[in-house]
């Protein structure tokens, strides 16, 4: 579940309500994120890091996901309570269909503007600052292909979350669009892809 996303300069601004001019100079190339990647990320008091992605835990390695309805369990709790982030990220990425034959989605914002994840971060002895992306039940847009998505919030969502007043995710079909895409893991992609899903 997102283990590979986009980050680079949206076709709109980040919301005035965030000041979050801080990171447009980061943004000039795009770049693909995997998880143990570091890439930027937006904290509740403005300023943006570059952060680790995935947190690292004995017996289980890299943690690149939390799953919203696991916010008690002692991994998570005091990460959901002190440290949230905002994610940005321009395209994501997800698989359906069955091994050896997997239909690669690329979603986008519906307005060619950032997409806002959902996120929490920790400082770690050994690898410093980490952070997790927050995943929620799939939209009707995403369940044809996944049943869990990224916790993608909308412009008004996004000063509550980090506030810590927003617990629940629902994001809406209709601000995201998708399309199969070439699987940009491979080496070497094949030279076409199928025409738009939705």
């Amino acid at each position: 579940m997102c283990s590979v996303y986009e980050f680079g300069r949206g076709k709109k601004k980040p919301p005035q309500a965030l000041n979050a001019g801080g990171f447009d100079s980061l943004a000039d190339d795009v770049r693909l994120i995997r998880r143990t990647d570091k890439a930027p990320v937006y904290l509740s008091d403005g300023s943006v890091h570059m952060m680790r992605w995935g947190y690292e835990r004995p017996g289980l390695g890299v943690v690149n996901n939390t799953r919203s309805d696991n916010f008690e369990s002692p991994m998570w709790r005091d990460s959901i309570e002190h440290r949230r982030c905002l994610i940005p990220v321009t395209a994501f990425y997800e698989w359906s269909g069955p091994k050896g034959n997997k239909r690669t989605h690329r979603f986008t914002s519906r307005d060619g503007g950032w997409l806002w994840m959902a996120g929490i971060w920790e400082t770690a002895d050994k690898l410093g600052e980490c952070f997790s992306m927050i995943t929620t039940a799939a939209n009707a847009l995403m369940s044809p292909i996944h049943n869990r998505m990224p916790a993608v919030l909308t412009d008004k969502e996004l000063n509550p979350f980090l506030d810590g007043e927003l617990m629940k995710f629902n994001p809406a079909p209709e601000t995201l669009r998708v399309n199969d895409a070439r699987n940009p893991l491979l080496k070497n992609p094949p030279s076409h892809v199928q025409d738009e899903l939705f």
